[in-house]
């Protein structure tokens, strides 16, 4: 892989050194192959992780098998055991997908590890023309980006990063028990429909706090699965789903409750706050 990088730019540098041709061509992208050292490993991590469909082989290598990326492009792997696996983060393969999320959901439930491009686990990160990225790594250690492609503005799409952090930062004070912080995510006039089929406003929000490690014993914890964010200008409706997690003193799960959640913020001269929300068990 190496080598054949290396290859090319001397091929491209030795193209400007000599001028260029007088040749009116073209070349459009066909396909990535990756030498891998186990064949069957690897194009079974591609169908499951990426949901990729194999192909006809038409070399008819037995040490070969290819697979679809859409619009006629293919990923072949190679069966080699003799060479070393090199790899750069730098050199990846990336696909495109409008349900980054539900790609994100999917890797954590076969516990695929995945980044951002600097690195930190279970993180997106968003480009400057707003498209978001996660990248991870098949068996052999390639690395592969996926994107949401151009598929969102870029305002909208740091709006919805900006409002989901606010998500993550609700239940960070849920479990470190930090009323004060809790409270200031709330409109004065918030109105809500949760779980407990009481509609209330804001005066009294944290009682089902205060509920929660009453009635449990153990460690609380949670894990939460990003759905999606509909913005409308300064007003954003954000749907998920939140698991509560108690354990004991060994670790072990005592309960465990999903959630569907729904909150609606809105931009103020103080900035985001939610006004409305719903909830209900899974």
């Amino acid at each position: 892989m190496v080598k054949f990088f290396g290859m090319m730019m001397v091929s491209l540098l030795t193209t400007g050194l000599y001028g260029q041709t007088t040749e009116n061509f073209q070349t459009t992208f066909n396909h990535m192959a990756f030498p891998v050292k186990n064949l069957k490993t690897s194009v079974d991590f591609y169908k499951s992780a990426l949901n990729l469909k194999e192909i006809v082989n038409r070399t008819e290598n037995p040490n070969m098998r290819w697979l679809s990326l859409g619009d006629g492009k293919e990923l072949h792997l190679i069966s080699n055991t003799n060479d070393p696996v090199k790899v750069s983060k730098a050199v990846h393969l990336a696909v495109s997908t409008i349900n980054i999320h539900t790609v994100v959901a999917h890797l954590k439930s076969l516990k695929v590890a995945f980044s951002d491009w600097a690195g930190i686990q279970n993180s997106l990160n968003t480009r400057a023309d707003g498209v978001m990225q996660i990248y991870f790594q098949d068996p052999d250690g390639y690395w592969i980006e996926v994107n949401n492609g151009y598929t969102g503005k870029a305002r909208d799409m740091n709006v919805k990063d900006t409002v989901w952090k606010l998500e993550e930062n609700y239940w960070s004070y849920v479990k470190n028990k930090d009323f004060a912080n809790y409270i200031n995510l709330w409109d004065d006039d918030f109105i809500g429909y949760p779980s407990t089929n009481i509609i209330g406003g804001k005066a009294n929000i944290t009682d089902w706090i205060t509920d929660l490690y009453k009635s449990n014993k153990g460690t609380f914890s949670y894990e939460l699965v990003r759905k999606e964010e509909n913005v409308f200008d300064n007003i954003v409706i954000v749907l998920y789903d939140a698991t509560s997690i108690w354990k004991g003193s060994k670790g072990e799960i005592l309960s465990k409750t999903t959630y569907k959640l729904t909150h609606t913020w809105k931009k103020t001269e103080i900035g985001w706050r939610i006004i409305g929300g719903m909830g209900a068990k899974k």
